[in-house]
């Protein structure tokens, strides 16, 4: 009787293990045809590599960075929230998803995200510098309490 459950658990652990080696073709896939430009099929070849294995925050992130590309913000944000969702300390998650925000003219949200990137890898400081800089002329333009005038 014991047999049964084991063979079952064996057979679902190598399942499992073929999903993630589909899931990573699909990824390497599309990655080879984003470098090339072919953001349509980049984006439809790692749609795939997440219906594949739900689970891979790496194909969620290459999705979200694809969906970035084609200027679809609320598509990148939900596959960066995901990535975040499956991998709490993904950086990069969160530099994809401030850049998102920012051209959503989310521009709290942008610099939240882009904060917390810098909290997780600390090394991105530098290079998130003129990012910051731009959120924050960004929000100063549309900040609507900058119009009035100053009480004294």
């Amino acid at each position: 009787m014991r047999a049964i459950p084991i063979v079952f658990l064996a057979l679902l652990l190598a399942s499992t293990a073929t999903l993630a080696a589909d899931a990573d073709a699909l990824i390497r896939d599309g990655e080879v045809k984003l470098q090339a430009g072919d953001l349509d099929a980049a984006v439809t070849v790692l749609q795939e590599a997440v219906a594949t294995d739900q689970t891979s925050a790496l194909a969620r992130l290459r999705l979200g960075g694809a969906l970035l590309m084609k200027q679809d913000y609320s598509g990148a944000i939900e596959q960066f929230r995901e990535t975040v969702r499956l991998d709490p300390n993904s950086a990069n998650a969160f530099v994809g998803m401030s850049v998102a925000y920012l051209h959503s003219a989310r521009y709290d949200l942008a610099r939240a995200s882009l904060d917390e990137a810098i909290r997780i890898d600390p090394s991105k400081r530098t290079e998130a510098e003129p990012l910051q800089a731009y959120i924050d002329r960004a929000s100063a333009r549309t900040d609507p309490s900058l119009d009035e005038p100053q009480r004294q």
